[in-house]
């Protein structure tokens, strides 16, 4: 791997930790730095390690190290064995499915939650899914059937949920290898400029709810593929994956169920949404219409206090 693809694999790793949250120190951006110089070898990377902390951090340059490795097989034991990998140290057998029913609230999906598949069929779902994929012939499909089937794969395996935390880093070390494995290396930027758009996409790919009219839809994972495998111009907007959001770009806050905790990825994906976007520079406006109340409040204050004085004299 040359300098250029490891400063790809590198940004790329360090963006992924933004889908959970996470953001790395620049301990670990010296220590790319130095390996992609070739100061560090590629073979003493995990060596590192022991000398980081931050999760970011230790699991950004294990996701490298994990990359990096040739080895591959399309199977659960793949997943598994990526995700001990990543984890190890930092997470409790993480080895093991989940054995609780899980449901969580999504940053794109505005409030409502997302159910995942009871944990006693999980097991009997991942059998299925590897078993289909490993038989699945790609020859003679068209560039729109690939992306369409790897969006299809890919998002059936997240919303699975086969792991109590921490899927979607596992999941992406998973995702890139299976496409090197399908003849499509990592070339670009763009999985490391979207990040978050692809646990978004990933999300809406999982959830559906008949009765207020919203449905599973691969369509924004497929224009992410598509971009990767095959690039082109095609901007990815992590807030046109909300449930709520309108022509105009804006997700539309007056249908959106009201929400008093936002996750640190959503407040990591609106900061850098500011930098780039107009409504965010809108958003500032109703704090200063608040602004003459706070001040003409103490004002009334020190009149009544005035008047109850003026009566015990």
């Amino acid at each position: 791997m040359d300098a250029k693809e490891k400063l790809l694999l590198w940004k790329t790793v360090m963006a992924l930790q933004a889908v959970d949250g996470l953001k790395t120190s620049a301990k670990v951006i010296d220590i790319a730095k130095k390996n992609i110089e070739g100061d560090i070898a590629d073979e003493a990377l995990l060596d590192e390690c022991e000398s980081l902390k931050n999760e970011a951090d230790l699991v950004a340059v294990r996701m490298f190290v994990n990359i990096m490795q040739n080895q591959f097989s399309l199977s659960q034991f793949e997943l598994v064995q990526i995700r001990k990998a990543l984890f190890a140290g930092i997470l409790e057998s993480p080895e093991l499915l989940r054995t609780a029913n899980l449901s969580k609230k999504e940053w794109a999906l505005d409030g409502h939650a997302l159910v995942y598949p009871k944990a006693a069929k999980i097991q009997t779902q991942l059998n299925k899914l590897f078993e289909a994929e490993t038989l699945f012939d790609f020859g003679g499909l068209d560039s729109k059937q690939i992306y369409k089937h790897c969006a299809s794969f890919i998002s059936s395996l997240w919303a699975l949920h086969p792991f109590e935390t921490c899927n979607t880093r596992s999941l992406a070390v998973f995702f890139i290898k299976y496409l090197a494995f399908r003849g499509f290396a990592l070339s670009n930027d763009v999985l490391s400029q979207s990040a978050v758009y692809f646990r978004n996409a990933l999300a809406r790919a999982a959830f559906c709810d008949g009765k207020k009219g919203f449905h599973k839809t691969t369509r924004y994972l497929e224009r992410l593929i598509k971009k990767m495998i095959f690039g082109g111009r095609a901007v990815l907007d992590p807030r046109e994956t909300h449930l709520y959001y309108d022509a105009n770009g804006v997700v539309l806050k007056e249908q959106v169920a009201a929400q008093k905790e936002q996750s640190s990825s959503a407040r990591l994906d609106e900061k850098l949404l500011a930098q780039k976007s107009a409504p965010a520079k809108k958003a500032a406006a109703p704090k200063a219409k608040k602004a003459p109340a706070k001040k003409t409040a103490p004002k009334k204050d020190a009149v009544s206090k005035t008047k109850k004085k003026s009566a015990k004299a």
